[in-house]
Protein backbone atom coordinates (compact mmCIF):
# COMPACT_ATOMS: atom_id res chain seq x y z
CA UNK A 1 0.00 0.00 0.00
CA UNK A 2 1.02 3.32 -0.77
CA UNK A 3 -1.40 6.09 -0.75
CA UNK A 4 -4.51 6.54 1.87
CA UNK A 5 -6.71 5.65 -1.00
CA UNK A 6 -5.21 2.09 -1.02
CA UNK A 7 -6.17 1.82 2.58
CA UNK A 8 -9.78 2.51 1.66
CA UNK A 9 -9.77 0.26 -0.78
CA UNK A 10 -8.33 -2.39 1.12
CA UNK A 11 -11.17 -1.59 4.10
CA UNK A 12 -13.68 -1.73 1.56
CA UNK A 13 -12.44 -5.01 0.14
CA UNK A 14 -11.62 -6.59 3.36
CA UNK A 15 -10.14 -10.24 2.70
CA UNK A 16 -11.40 -13.22 4.72
CA UNK A 17 -8.93 -15.18 6.50
CA UNK A 18 -5.33 -14.76 8.29
CA UNK A 19 -3.67 -11.25 7.58
CA UNK A 20 -0.04 -11.03 7.20
CA UNK A 21 1.60 -7.30 7.74
CA UNK A 22 4.80 -6.24 6.48
CA UNK A 23 6.12 -3.07 6.34
CA UNK A 24 7.46 -1.77 3.09
CA UNK A 25 10.83 -1.01 3.33
CA UNK A 26 13.18 1.34 1.44
CA UNK A 27 16.63 -0.76 0.14
CA UNK A 28 19.07 -0.16 -2.20
CA UNK A 29 20.56 -3.61 -3.76
CA UNK A 30 19.63 -7.23 -2.51
CA UNK A 31 22.62 -9.37 -1.95
CA UNK A 32 23.04 -13.35 -0.79
CA UNK A 33 25.73 -15.48 1.08
CA UNK A 34 26.22 -19.04 0.99
CA UNK A 35 26.96 -20.14 3.98
CA UNK A 36 28.27 -23.55 6.14
CA UNK A 37 29.89 -25.00 8.52
CA UNK A 38 32.17 -28.14 9.26
CA UNK A 39 31.76 -31.13 11.48
CA UNK A 40 34.33 -29.27 13.60
CA UNK A 41 32.22 -26.52 13.78
CA UNK A 42 33.92 -24.28 11.26
CA UNK A 43 32.00 -21.59 9.89
CA UNK A 44 32.23 -21.35 6.02
CA UNK A 45 31.35 -18.69 3.63
CA UNK A 46 31.01 -17.90 -0.08
CA UNK A 47 31.54 -14.26 -0.91
CA UNK A 48 28.50 -11.88 -1.07
CA UNK A 49 26.91 -11.56 -4.70
CA UNK A 50 25.13 -8.84 -5.66
CA UNK A 51 21.61 -10.11 -7.23
CA UNK A 52 19.39 -8.02 -9.98
CA UNK A 53 15.85 -9.53 -10.75
CA UNK A 54 14.19 -9.67 -13.43
CA UNK A 55 10.40 -10.09 -13.66
CA UNK A 56 10.48 -11.38 -9.85
CA UNK A 57 13.34 -14.05 -11.13
CA UNK A 58 16.77 -13.97 -10.44
CA UNK A 59 19.05 -12.81 -13.69
CA UNK A 60 22.54 -11.38 -12.51
CA UNK A 61 24.75 -12.55 -10.06
CA UNK A 62 27.57 -10.19 -9.30
CA UNK A 63 30.81 -11.07 -7.11
CA UNK A 64 31.59 -9.16 -5.12
CA UNK A 65 29.29 -7.57 -4.82
CA UNK A 66 29.94 -3.62 -4.20
CA UNK A 67 28.94 -3.03 -0.60
CA UNK A 68 30.53 -1.40 1.99
CA UNK A 69 32.99 -2.76 4.72
CA UNK A 70 30.40 -2.43 7.45
CA UNK A 71 27.46 -4.07 5.49
CA UNK A 72 29.41 -6.99 4.54
CA UNK A 73 30.61 -7.52 8.06
CA UNK A 74 27.80 -7.09 8.94
CA UNK A 75 25.82 -9.80 6.76
CA UNK A 76 28.80 -12.36 7.98
CA UNK A 77 27.58 -11.46 11.79
CA UNK A 78 24.24 -12.41 10.58
CA UNK A 79 25.38 -15.61 8.64
CA UNK A 80 27.54 -16.52 11.23
CA UNK A 81 24.47 -16.31 13.79
CA UNK A 82 21.94 -18.17 11.50
CA UNK A 83 24.74 -21.03 11.20
CA UNK A 84 25.18 -21.71 14.80
CA UNK A 85 21.37 -21.34 15.89
CA UNK A 86 20.43 -23.70 13.29
CA UNK A 87 23.57 -25.95 14.00
CA UNK A 88 23.85 -25.76 10.42
CA UNK A 89 25.17 -28.41 8.20
CA UNK A 90 25.02 -28.29 4.19
CA UNK A 91 24.80 -24.91 2.44
CA UNK A 92 22.45 -22.53 3.34
CA UNK A 93 21.43 -19.33 0.69
CA UNK A 94 20.38 -16.16 2.77
CA UNK A 95 19.14 -13.67 0.58
CA UNK A 96 18.87 -9.88 2.00
CA UNK A 97 18.08 -6.53 0.87
CA UNK A 98 20.72 -3.43 2.24
CA UNK A 99 20.05 0.16 2.23
CA UNK A 100 23.68 1.62 1.92
CA UNK A 101 22.64 4.86 2.66
CA UNK A 102 20.97 3.79 6.20
CA UNK A 103 23.27 1.33 6.80
CA UNK A 104 21.00 -1.63 7.12
CA UNK A 105 20.20 -5.16 6.71
CA UNK A 106 17.36 -7.34 6.24
CA UNK A 107 16.79 -10.78 5.75
CA UNK A 108 14.46 -11.61 2.76
CA UNK A 109 14.62 -15.44 2.24
CA UNK A 110 16.68 -18.67 3.65
CA UNK A 111 16.91 -21.54 1.26
CA UNK A 112 18.60 -24.92 3.07
CA UNK A 113 20.44 -25.85 0.41
CA UNK A 114 22.81 -24.59 -2.58
CA UNK A 115 21.15 -21.74 -3.92
CA UNK A 116 20.58 -20.15 -7.64
CA UNK A 117 22.79 -17.12 -6.50
CA UNK A 118 25.63 -19.37 -5.66
CA UNK A 119 26.03 -21.10 -9.03
CA UNK A 120 29.20 -18.65 -9.84
CA UNK A 121 30.97 -20.44 -7.41
CA UNK A 122 31.46 -23.33 -9.47
CA UNK A 123 33.96 -21.50 -11.43
CA UNK A 124 34.62 -18.79 -9.67
CA UNK A 125 36.28 -20.28 -6.64
CA UNK A 126 38.30 -22.94 -5.56
CA UNK A 127 35.38 -25.05 -3.51
CA UNK A 128 32.06 -24.79 -5.35
CA UNK A 129 28.67 -24.29 -3.04
CA UNK A 130 27.98 -27.97 -4.17
CA UNK A 131 31.24 -29.63 -3.29
CA UNK A 132 31.29 -27.56 0.22
CA UNK A 133 27.40 -29.04 0.78
CA UNK A 134 28.32 -32.16 0.65
CA UNK A 135 32.08 -31.78 2.18
CA UNK A 136 29.87 -30.33 5.31
CA UNK A 137 27.26 -33.11 5.44
CA UNK A 138 29.85 -35.93 5.03
CA UNK A 139 32.17 -34.91 7.33
CA UNK A 140 35.00 -33.68 5.13
CA UNK A 141 37.15 -30.41 6.54
CA UNK A 142 36.75 -27.46 3.95
CA UNK A 143 39.77 -25.06 3.11
CA UNK A 144 39.34 -21.35 3.43
CA UNK A 145 36.79 -19.81 0.43
CA UNK A 146 39.01 -17.88 -2.17
CA UNK A 147 37.25 -15.93 -5.19
CA UNK A 148 39.50 -16.74 -8.23
CA UNK A 149 38.52 -13.50 -10.13
CA UNK A 150 35.83 -10.74 -10.06
CA UNK A 151 32.73 -12.89 -11.62
CA UNK A 152 29.23 -13.05 -13.25
CA UNK A 153 26.89 -15.30 -13.71
CA UNK A 154 23.73 -15.07 -15.95
CA UNK A 155 20.61 -16.92 -15.78
CA UNK A 156 19.45 -17.65 -19.12
CA UNK A 157 15.34 -17.73 -18.93
CA UNK A 158 12.91 -18.97 -21.58
CA UNK A 159 14.43 -19.35 -25.24
CA UNK A 160 17.11 -16.91 -24.33
CA UNK A 161 18.85 -20.52 -24.29
CA UNK A 162 18.50 -20.92 -27.93
CA UNK A 163 19.45 -17.85 -28.59
CA UNK A 164 23.14 -18.13 -26.25
CA UNK A 165 23.45 -21.66 -27.61
CA UNK A 166 24.25 -20.37 -30.95
CA UNK A 167 26.65 -17.48 -29.67
CA UNK A 168 28.46 -20.00 -27.24
CA UNK A 169 30.71 -20.62 -30.31
CA UNK A 170 31.95 -17.28 -29.86
CA UNK A 171 32.26 -16.62 -26.61
CA UNK A 172 35.22 -18.81 -25.25
CA UNK A 173 35.23 -17.12 -21.91
CA UNK A 174 31.77 -18.03 -21.06
CA UNK A 175 31.16 -20.93 -18.74
CA UNK A 176 27.89 -22.21 -20.54
CA UNK A 177 25.51 -24.37 -18.33
CA UNK A 178 22.41 -26.14 -20.33
CA UNK A 179 20.04 -27.69 -18.22
CA UNK A 180 18.63 -29.97 -20.71
CA UNK A 181 14.87 -29.02 -19.71
CA UNK A 182 12.43 -30.61 -22.32
CA UNK A 183 10.11 -27.57 -22.21
CA UNK A 184 11.26 -24.45 -23.49
CA UNK A 185 8.84 -21.67 -21.50
CA UNK A 186 9.12 -18.05 -21.20
CA UNK A 187 10.63 -16.79 -17.65
CA UNK A 188 11.86 -20.58 -17.08
CA UNK A 189 15.38 -20.62 -15.93
CA UNK A 190 16.55 -22.72 -19.07
CA UNK A 191 20.11 -22.56 -17.98
CA UNK A 192 23.33 -19.99 -16.57
CA UNK A 193 26.59 -18.67 -17.80
CA UNK A 194 29.29 -17.50 -16.08
CA UNK A 195 32.68 -15.84 -16.28
CA UNK A 196 35.45 -14.86 -14.90
CA UNK A 197 37.74 -11.71 -14.96
CA UNK A 198 36.31 -8.17 -15.94
CA UNK A 199 37.38 -8.09 -19.58
CA UNK A 200 34.83 -11.52 -20.29
CA UNK A 201 32.04 -9.54 -17.57
CA UNK A 202 32.37 -6.94 -20.27
CA UNK A 203 31.86 -9.40 -23.18
CA UNK A 204 29.14 -11.55 -21.23
CA UNK A 205 27.14 -8.07 -20.13
CA UNK A 206 27.23 -7.09 -24.06
CA UNK A 207 25.49 -10.25 -24.88
CA UNK A 208 23.07 -9.45 -22.39
CA UNK A 209 22.10 -6.10 -23.44
CA UNK A 210 21.39 -7.28 -26.74
CA UNK A 211 18.95 -9.90 -25.44
CA UNK A 212 16.51 -7.21 -24.00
Amino acid sequence: MNTAADVDQIKANWPGGILILEEKISFTKEVSIMVTKTAQGDLVTWPIAENVHQNHILKTSTVPATITPDLDQTIQAIAKTLADELDLRGVLGIELFVNEESNQVWVNELAPRPHNSGHYTIEACNVSQFEGHIRSIVGLPIPAITLVGPALMANLLGDELLTARQAFINHPAWHFHDYGKADVKPGRKMGHITVVGEEAQADLEEFLAGLQ
